[in-house]
C-alpha cells in the first residue's frame, strides 16, 4: 500500500502542475488578474493626498488606463479608493471626475485624437478642474494662493496622466530609457499613497522603500542619475508631508555622495550613504520628522546592504539597456542629467543661504540682555525678602539704577563683588551676600550658554560652507554632463577594417569628448585576440589614424564587455616618493601619493598631520583620501578643498590641523595648478632655472575662511621638475642646503632624488617626519 502511494505522488504532482499551467493560459483568467491589478493600483493611488485636500493621482491613472482600453476596472478601483478616504466629499468629487472622463472616452472612441499622447491628460485635467472648483473659497475669501494651488493640481494631474500613459505603453525600442523612468515615477506615487501608514508614528515603510529605490538607482546608474532620482523621490515625499524640503535634501545628498563610491563595493557604498544621509538629516533636528527619517534611513541602508548581489544584477539587466542607445537619445539623457544636477546645485545653494541666514539670526538672538542675570538672581533671593515690595515697587527706578552701576565692573572682572554696589543699595539690602552669589551663578550660566551658542553657530557655518562646496561641484558636474561628444564615422570605418584582421568585431564606437580627445571602444568576440596583441595593435592603429592611443584594456560598462583605448597625452609624469618617519615613532604623520586620472591629469598630494604618530597619520590619510576621490572624479582643486575642509574642521573640532600640498598637471596641455595650505615651499625647475613656490594660506582645519587656499597656475614642459617636501625636510627658513643640492643635481631619476632629499634632511632642523615627492615631465614617443 505504501509503495502504491509513493508511485502515485509524482503523478499527482505532475497532474496538478499541468492543471495550473492550463489555468494560467486561460484568456479569461489572465484578463481577471490584469483587471485586478488595475483595480488595486487605482484604489491605492486614490489615497495619495497633496496640497491639503486634493487626490489627483487616482484620476490620472484611471484616465491613462481608459486611453488603453481599460475603463471598468479603473473606475471600480477609483470608487473603492474613494470609499476608503475619510473625506467623503473629496472621494465623491473625484469619482464624478472619473465618470466624466469615462463618458468622454466612450464618445470619442474611434477618433484619431484619442491616440494623441496629450488627449487623455487634457481630459483628466479638465474633468478634475470641473469637479474640484467647489473647493475654492467663495467671494472675498478667494485669494491668489488658492487659485495657484488649484492650477498646480490640474497641472499635476496632466503630468501624472502623461507619465502613467508612457508607463502603460509598450517600449518603443530595445533599451528604451523612458520605460524604467516612468515605472519609477509610478512607484513613487504608489509609495506616496502608502506614506501615511506608519508604525507607532516613528517609521513609515513606504518612505524607507522609496529611499531603498533611490540607493539602488545610485548604485546602478551612478551619482548623477541617483541624485536625480533622490531629488524626485524626496520631492514626492515632501509633497505628501505638505511642507519643507527635508526628504528632498536627504535623498538627493545621500544618492549623490554614495554614487561617487559605488565602485568601491556595496559595503563602502552603504556606509557613505548612511553618513551623508545622517548629515543631511541634521537639517531637520527641530522637526517631528527627524526621528522617523533616521529610522527609515537606517532600515533602508541595512536592507540595501543585506540584499544579495544577484538581486541588483537582475535589476541591472531588467532596467538598464543592453544595446547602444542612439545619438539623439543619448544627447537628451545627458541634457536631462545635466539639468537635474544644476537644479540640485541650486537647491543646495539655497540651503547654504538659509543656513547662513540662520547663523546670523542665532548671533542676533545670542546678544542677550544682561537683564536676565539680575532677573534670575532677584527671583531666587528677593521674592522671599521682607523688603521686596519696597525695592521692586516703590523704589523700582532706584533699584534698576543700582544694578546698572554694577554691570560694567562685573563684566570687566567676570563676577560681581560687594564694592560694586552703591552705598545706598548695599546698606539697605539685607540679603546682599546671597544676591551676589545668585548674580554670579546666573552670569556664569549666561556665559556658558553664549559659549555653546557660538560653538553651534561655528558648526552651522561650517556645514553651510560644505553645502557651498557641494553646490560648486554639482554645478560643474551639470556643465560637464551637458557637454556633447562628437561621433567619428570615418574613423569607425577605418578601425573596423583594421580590427577585422585581428578578430571578429561587432560594433565600433569612436568619439571625441568635449576636450576633443579621441575615445575608441570595440565590442565583439574578437576582443580577446586583440587584447593578446596589446601594444602592437594600438601602435598600428595609432599610425593608421595619426593619433597616439593607449594600450587596449578590457572594460565592463552598461553595453557589455569591450576594449577601450584613449588618446595618449603628449607628456608623461615620472614620479618618485621618499619617506622617513620621525625617530622613536612607528607611524609617519605624513601622507603622500600620486595618481593619474582618466582625463589624463597627473595629481600629487602631500598632507602633514599636526604632530606625529597615529593621530597625525589618521588626519593626513583622511584628507589625502578625500581629495583623491574628488580629483579622480574630475573636480578642480579649489572645489574639492571647499567640500573637504569643513568636514575636517568639524571632525577635529578646531583643535587639530593638517597641511596640504597639491599639484595637478594636465598631460595634454602642460597646464598645472599648485595649491598650498600651510605647506612647506615647493621647488620648481622650468627651462633649466630653479624657483621656490611658497604659500601663505593657513592649514586645513585651522582657518575658517571660505577661500582658505588660492591656487597658483603653472606651465610645465619636457624636462621640468616639480618637488614638494614636508616641513621635516625643509620649512623654507633654512633651505640653503636644499637649493645647493638641487643646483648640483646630476640627472638622477625622481626616485633617487627623493630618497636623497629625505636622507640629507636627517639631522637638519626639527626632528619630524620627512617626505619628498619628485615629478619629472617627459615627452612621450609616438
Amino acid at each position: 500500500m505504501d509503495k502504491q502511494k509513493v508511485r502515485r505522488a509524482p503523478r499527482l504532482l505532475g497532474r496538478a502542475a499541468s492543471i495550473a499551467v492550463r489555468l494560467w493560459n486561460e484568456e479569461h483568467l489572465h484578463r481577471l488578474l490584469v483587471g485586478t491589478r488595475r483595480f488595486v493600483l487605482c484604489a491605492l493611488l486614490m489615497q495619495a493626498n497633496v496640497f491639503d485636500g486634493y487626490a489627483p493621482f487616482g484620476l490620472a491613472m484611471a484616465s491613462a488606463m481608459m486611453a488603453h482600453g481599460a475603463g471598468l476596472s479603473a473606475v471600480g478601483g477609483v470608487v473603492c479608493g474613494a470609499m476608503l478616504i475619510d473625506d467623503g466629499l473629496l472621494g465623491g468629487v473625484y469619482v464624478a471626475a472619473t465618470l466624466i472622463v469615462l463618458c468622454v472616452m466612450s464618445v470619442c472612441t474611434g477618433l484619431r485624437v484619442v491616440q494623441r499622447p496629450w488627449f487623455a491628460p487634457a481630459v483628466a485635467a479638465a474633468a478634475g478642474a470641473a469637479c474640484t472648483f467647489i473647493f475654492l473659497p467663495a467671494g472675498d475669501e478667494l485669494r491668489a494662493p488658492a487659485v495657484m494651488t488649484f492650477l498646480a493640481v490640474q497641472g499635476l494631474t496632466f503630468g501624472a496622466c502623461r507619465i502613467y500613459g508612457a508607463a502603460l505603453a509598450p517600449p518603443r525600442e530595445e533599451g528604451d530609457w523612458r520605460r524604467p523612468v516612468t515605472l519609477l515615477a509610478v512607484t513613487a506615487t504608489v509609495l506616496l499613497s502608502l506614506a501615511h501608514v506608519s508604525l507607532f508614528g516613528l517609521f513609515a515603510p513606504a518612505r524607507a522603500a522609496a529611499l531603498l529605490l533611490v540607493l539602488g538607482t545610485a548604485y546602478l546608474g551612478g551619482p548623477a542619475v541617483g541624485a536625480a532620482a533622490g531629488v524626485a523621490f524626496g520631492a514626492v515625499m515632501d509633497l505628501g508631508v505638505g511642507s519643507g524640503a527635508l526628504f528632498t535634501c536627504c535623498y538627493g545628498l545621500c544618492a549623490l555622495a554614495a554614487g561617487l563610491f559605488r565602485d568601491g563595493g556595496r559595503a563602502r557604498f552603504a556606509v557613505c550613504a548612511f553618513t551623508s544621509g545622517l548629515c543631511a538629516s541634521m537639517l531637520g533636528t527641530g522637526s517631528d520628522l527627524f526621528i522617523p527619517l533616521l529610522s527609515e534611513l537606517t532600515a533602508a541602508v541595512l536592507l540595501f546592504a543585506s540584499l544579495p548581489e544577484a538581486v541588483w544584477n537582475a535589476l541591472r539587466r531588467t532596467l538598464l539597456p543592453e544595446t547602444l542607445v542612439g545619438e539623439k537619445t543619448r544627447l537628451k539623457l545627458r541634457r536631462a542629467a545635466g539639468h537635474c544636477a544644476t537644479e540640485a546645485a541650486q537647491a543646495f545653494y539655497e540651503l547654504y543661504l538659509a543656513m547662513l541666514s540662520g547663523a546670523a539670526e542665532g548671533r542676533a538672538a545670542g546678544d542677550e540682555n544682561l537683564r536676565v542675570v539680575f532677573d534670575r538672581a532677584s527671583d531666587r533671593v528677593c521674592k522671599s525678602c521682607v523688603l521686596c515690595a519696597q525695592c521692586w515697587q516703590k523704589d523700582y527706578v532706584t533699584t534698576l539704577a543700582a544694578l546698572n552701576d554694577v554691570t560694567q565692573p562685573m563684566l570687566a572682572r567676570g563676577r560681581a563683588e560687594m564694592q560694586d554696589f552703591p552705598y545706598h543699595f548695599s546698606s539697605r539690602c539685607v540679603h546682599l551676600p546671597e544676591l551676589i552669589r545668585a548674580i554670579n551663578s546666573a552670569l556664569f550660566a549666561l556665559r556658558e550658554r553664549q559659549s555653546l551658542r557660538r560653538q553651534q553657530e561655528e558648526n552651522r557655518s561650517l556645514l553651510a560652507r560644505q553645502y557651498a562646496g557641494i553646490t560648486d561641484i554639482l554645478r560643474q558636474l551639470g556643465a560637464e554632463v551637458t557637454q556633447d561628444v562628437t561621433a567619428q564615422p570615418m574613423m569607425e570605418k577605418q578601425i573596423r577594417r583594421y580590427a577585422a584582421a585581428f578578430g571578429w568585431i561587432d560594433r565600433v564606437c569612436a568619439v571625441r569628448d568635449a576636450q576633443g580627445r579621441l575615445i575608441v571602444e570595440l565590442y565583439g568576440d574578437g576582443i580577446a585576440d586583440i587584447l593578446r596583441q596589446g601594444e602592437g595593435f594600438s601602435a598600428g592603429l595609432s599610425a593608421l589614424l595619426d593619433v597616439a592611443l593607449t594600450e587596449p584594456r578590457e572594460m565592463e560598462n552598461e553595453f557589455g564587455t569591450c576594449l577601450e583605448m584613449h588618446e595618449r597625452a603628449p607628456f608623461r609624469a615620472v614620479v618618485g616618493i621618499g619617506r622617513q618617519q620621525r625617530s622613536g615613532v612607528s607611524v609617519s604623520g605624513d601622507s603622500g601619493c600620486w595618481f593619474l586620472t582618466d582625463a589624463g591629469v597627473a595629481c600629487l598630494l602631500l598632507a602633514d598631520g599636526m604632530g606625529s604618530g597615529a593621530a597625525a597619520a589618521q588626519d593626513s590619510r583622511m584628507l589625502v583620501s578625500s581629495m583623491e576621490r574628488f580629483l579622480r572624479a574630475g573636480i578642480p582643486l579649489g572645489d574639492a578643498l571647499g567640500a573637504v575642509s569643513p568636514a575636517l574642521r568639524l571632525r577635529s573640532d578646531g583643535t587639530r590641523f593638517v597641511t596640504l600640498d597639491a599639484l595637478t598637471l594636465d598631460l595634454f596641455t602642460g597646464q598645472a595648478e599648485s595649491l598650498k595650505c600651510g605647506a612647506a615651499p615647493s621647488y620648481v625647475r622650468t627651462d633649466g632655472r630653479w624657483s621656490v613656490l611658497a604659500g601663505k594660506s593657513l592649514p586645513v582645519g585651522l582657518s575658517d575662511e571660505k577661500n582658505q587656499g588660492q591656487s597658483v597656475p603653472l606651465r610645465l614642459s619636457h624636462g621640468d621638475l616639480f618637488i614638494m617636501v614636508s616641513d621635516g625636510v625643509s620649512d623654507g627658513l633654512d633651505d640653503a642646503w636644499v637649493r645647493e643640492l638641487l643646483r648640483e643635481h646630476g640627472g638622477e631619476g625622481p626616485k633617487e632624488l627623493a630618497a636623497r632629499l629625505v636622507t640629507e634632511a636627517r639631522g637638519r632642523g626639527s626632528d619630524d617626519d620627512r617626505t619628498a615627492i619628485v615629478m619629472r615631465v617627459e615627452k612621450t614617443n609616438f
